[in-house]
């Protein structure tokens, strides 16, 4: 409706306030050429992720979940197809994604070379892919539309590292159909996450209808036949079909037009081109795998007896997995000592922990790669809880040697535990269960008080001990021990 003006009769068009709103719709073409050319740049980021995982997965890992991560990271982000409020300024996008990606990429860097083994058994460097495609996106569509997505970013940060998901699986009881439930539920997640323009009944019956559909592939996969296959169905192909039909079904529910993409200069490209070289080149692998393993052996010297077993390595390696600890006979003048073995027909699955610590310690511990001077065998590391810090006599001292092995189509760990107690009346703890507060809570609290890096000195006999025990273990291995991969 026309407004007239006092002063004259000339009609007077009042405009409209578009301050906050959406802006004019476009072609979707438009954000989705833009999409694909943040796909492509950002896949140099994955390349870390890729090059540590599919090997394992390809051999039995329980994270191979972990591959179906940057397509759901990637629908997510093309889900959210509404303008962002505001203006937005070119400049300022690349300030926040230089700062974005310095310090996060920073910040994997310091944390694995302060804990290493923490970082390795997190897999620490797979989180370059998401801070480098949060980059990506701030400068292709601007810092506004980024931050927007904020229940993407957690959902990233949650689920590109496998260990958060291998602790589920445990909880449930580390089955291979507990496992595959987990990746449902991952999957489930993503759809939910990816639908931000349907209504709340399309948006949450699809992610239900994600998560039974998971459910029932696990439920109906044969235990024992492998995770990769299910897993890959429930975390990756269920939610990108399910989110692909919804978006394209329910188009019409859209209630913010799409927006189009800030325009960027050819210097800009080209210094994204050039960002994604180098961060391919510049990232190591998101691998845990240890080294070659050495021939296995099937038991303990007969003079250490029957072991003890500890149930609870299942839930980490799934069904036919074993942890057992041989006693070792005591002798005058030297510390208690005992030997654990973890057996696993699963090569995949031991590497997924290679970088655990069994054993309690007050501060993070890191594996050390074992001098080839020490005897000990080929791919050995030690590590060792500092007895120097020690302010209680409570908690036992310890100092371990560990190395792979394989006996036949059993893949092993072989740890030899010996206390730091000269006196031999203090027994090595045994081994326990990984838990949330020990791998992340009590890690960062520690880091937070900016604690000396010191691990402390180890006796000669301490270590004699190990490397005696180390040999004898070896010697006892039954013919047929076997170094095949």
């Amino acid at each position: 409706m026309s407004l007239l003006d006092q002063r004259s009769t000339t009609a007077v068009v009042p405009v409209p306030d578009t301050a906050g709103t959406p802006s004019a719709a476009v072609p979707r073409s438009s954000f989705g050429r833009r999409m694909v050319a943040a796909v492509t740049l950002a896949a140099a980021g994955w390349v870390p992720l890729y090059t540590g995982v599919l090997p394992d997965a390809l051999s039995g890992s329980r994270s191979a979940y972990v591959l179906a991560v940057p397509f759901l990271v990637t629908l997510i982000a093309a889900g959210h197809r509404s303008a962002p409020r505001g203006v937005g300024d070119a400049e300022s996008d690349w300030i926040v994604a230089v700062l974005v990606g310095g310090a996060g990429l920073t910040a994997i860097h310091l944390l694995g070379e302060r804990l290493p083994t923490l970082a390795g058994l997190w897999r620490l460097s797979a989180l370059t892919g998401v801070v480098w495609f949060a980059c990506v996106l701030i400068v292709l569509f601007g810092v506004r539309h980024v931050t927007r997505m904020r229940a993407l970013w957690v959902f990233a940060l949650t689920v590109t590292t496998p260990l958060p998901v291998l602790l589920a699986g445990a909880q449930l009881g580390g089955g291979d159909r507990a496992m595959v439930a987990v990746a449902a539920a991952v999957g489930a997640v993503a759809v939910a996450l990816a639908t931000p323009g349907r209504t709340a009944t399309i948006r949450w019956g699809a992610a239900a209808a994600c998560l039974l559909a998971g459910l029932l592939t696990a439920a109906l996969w044969t235990p024992g036949s492998g995770v990769l296959v299910p897993t890959l169905v429930t975390a990756g192909v269920l939610p990108v079909a399910i989110t692909l039909a919804v978006n394209g079904f329910g188009a019409r529910a859209v209630t913010a037009p799409a927006f189009a993409p800030p325009t960027r200069s050819t210097t800009s490209t080209v210094a994204l081109v050039v960002l994604a070289l180098t961060v391919l080149v510049t990232t190591a692998p998101a691998g845990a795998r240890v080294g070659d393993p050495v021939p296995g052996v099937g038991d303990g010297p007969a003079a250490w007896g029957t072991p003890t077993s500890f149930g609870f390595i299942t839930r980490y390696l799934g069904p036919g997995s074993t942890l057992q600890r041989y006693s070792v006979p005591a002798v005058d003048g030297l510390p208690a000592a005992a030997v654990d073995v973890i057996s696993t027909p699963n090569a995949g699955a031991l590497r997924d922990i290679a970088d655990a610590v069994w054993y309690p310690s007050a501060r993070p511990l890191d594996y050390r790669a074992a001098a080839p001077s020490a005897g000990f065998p080929p791919g050995a590391r030690t590590i060792h809880s500092n007895a120097d810090a020690a302010t209680t006599a409570t908690g036992p001292q310890w100092y371990a040697v560990t190395w792979p092995a394989r006996h036949g189509a059993v893949h092993q760990q072989i740890t030899v535990i010996v206390s730091q107690s000269l006196t031999g009346s203090v027994a090595p703890p045994p081994p326990a269960p990984l838990s949330v507060t020990a791998t992340s809570l009590r890690p960062a609290l520690w880091l937070a008080r900016q604690q000396p890096d010191d691990t402390g000195a180890i006796d000669d006999v301490i270590r004699g001990r190990a490397t005696d025990l180390a040999a004898q273990f070896t010697a006892a291995q039954p013919a047929g021990g076997s170094t095949g991969v």
